[in-house]
């Protein structure tokens, strides 16, 4: 079929017009400061290059995976033994991930896994590309269930009844939506970010153990999850923010470890660091 390889040549005329624009290439200087240095005017241009077209294959995946259900995803006899068998133990599980590689379709792997099944996701009304499952009409939201932060309570309530039904709640650990409420600052790349710390609160609340994730794109239609660490919260550790913040750093050394591996694919566009400035 034709259809992927020629949307991949169509990104080199997409990539390259909105590399060129300032106001775009700003959104990852940050990013792109802290992982490869100063490189210069055209060495800057070349990374954003990069990290936009690694962004643009990834979006054509998510297309093809919605339109023919055409993605094969890998990952390790352990590590998805590792999933069974914490979900098998009824308590719930929680997994973390981040906005990296190709997490809407690592997202797949949950079908594998008995119980029910949500994922913690904002919609931005202003995102013109579509989730993998918008692209099929007739399948909407396949095998899970979408819990808005925006909602009542940040969708607490919603997320409580998945995990004590023994399900599976997948919750980005990477971004706060614009809340200073239930954040914490952690180490990162050198410097200071805010991250959320809901997920712990609640692993800590239920009783839940959680699994830091994450995926990579490894081809034209291929990718690989893995397991970066399994989190035990404490139960019963109260309200306090800062009790929490060693969990959540936790995960910024995961996701750090993340950009050393696969720097072109992390897709959090905007200057995570901005307070420091």
């Amino acid at each position: 079929m034709a259809g992927r390889p020629l949307a991949y040549c169509m990104l080199f005329f997409v990539v390259p017009f909105y590399t060129l624009r300032p106001n775009i290439r700003r959104r990852s200087a940050e990013y792109r400061r802290r992982r490869f240095g100063d490189r210069g005017a055209l060495g800057q241009f070349v990374d954003c290059f990069k990290l936009h077209m690694e962004f643009g294959k990834m979006l054509v995946d998510r297309a093809v995976m919605g339109i023919l259900g055409q993605f094969s995803l890998d990952a390790s006899p352990e590590d998805f033994q590792t999933l069974v068998d914490l979900a098998a133990q009824g308590r719930g599980l929680i997994l973390i991930t981040g906005h990296v590689g190709c997490w809407q379709l690592g997202m797949s792997v949950l079908n594998k896994i008995d119980g029910p099944k949500a994922i913690v996701m904002y919609n931005n009304r202003k995102d013109v590309d579509k989730h993998y499952y918008e692209h099929d009409d007739g399948n909407e939201h396949p095998g899970f269930s979408i819990i808005d932060p925006r909602s009542a309570m940040g969708g607490t309530l919603e997320m409580m009844t998945v995990l004590k039904q023994a399900g599976l709640l997948c919750i980005m650990g990477d971004r706060s939506f614009g809340s200073t409420k239930n954040v914490v600052d952690v180490d990162f790349m050198g410097g200071t970010i805010p991250l959320p710390i809901s997920a712990y609160k609640l692993a800590s609340n239920l009783n839940v153990p959680i699994v830091v994730t994450f995926s990579h794109r490894t081809g034209a239609g291929y990718g690989r999850i893995w397991i970066s660490r399994v989190i035990d919260v404490p139960e019963n550790m109260g309200r306090n923010a800062q009790i929490y913040q060693p969990y959540a750093q936790c995960f910024a050394k995961g996701l750090e470890e993340f950009t050393e591996h696969h720097p072109w694919q992390f897709y959090n566009f905007y200057n995570m660091w901005e307070k420091e400035e």
